[in-house]
């Protein structure tokens, strides 16, 4: 029997927009500070998938995150690993495991889906790469359009890609590396 090649990845989803990304701040008491916001709300979601072997990002991007967009990112991991079992570890959202992400998955019996433990996103280290990246990107910026958001993005993960990062994304993958 011939050993089947296999890439297994974190799967997820964030959603970015040119409104103001505030996580906290301060001022002094009485004194109320106003954060500019745009007229025209944009956003878009990347659905990202983190491998397992490389620590290298696959994305798409999308106007909406839902199974329609989810199958097209699915098809196109298939596309960039063909003949190879593709293992997804994912949470729980509904586009995961929707009767049309299924039905794909029925078709195509090379991609397999396991979902992670219900409110456990400290499992999928995608989550703390999202979290990194809206840091970086949103920091002390502001963008008048998603357009501006999504380039900044690309630039933090091309970089992110050349290990040019002046501080790193580093994720311990040695307690998953049983799955390999």
């Amino acid at each position: 029997m011939q050993m089947q090649d296999v890439e297994v990845f974190f799967v997820d989803e964030s959603h970015f927009a040119n409104e103001p990304y505030v996580r906290r701040g301060w001022f002094l008491i009485g004194e109320k500070k106003k954060v500019e916001t745009q007229k025209k709300k944009e956003s878009k979601t990347i659905i990202g998938a983190l491998s397992l072997k490389t620590q290298r990002l696959y994305r798409k991007q999308a106007d909406k995150g839902n199974s329609a967009t989810f199958i097209a990112f699915l098809y196109q991991l298939r596309q960039s690993f063909p003949n190879v079992l593709i293992i997804l570890i994912a949470d729980n959202s509904s586009i995961h495991k929707s009767k049309k992400v299924e039905n794909f998955l029925k078709r195509n019996p090379l991609i397999k889906i396991k979902l992670l433990t219900p409110y456990s996103p400290e499992y999928n280290p995608i989550e703390r790469l999202w979290l990194r990246l809206k840091k970086k990107v949103y920091g002390n910026s502001s963008y008048r359009s998603v357009k501006e958001v999504i380039s900044e993005i690309r630039k933090i993960i091309w970089h992110y890609h050349k290990n040019g990062l002046i501080d790193s994304i580093n994720f311990n993958f040695e307690s998953y590396a049983e799955i390999l």
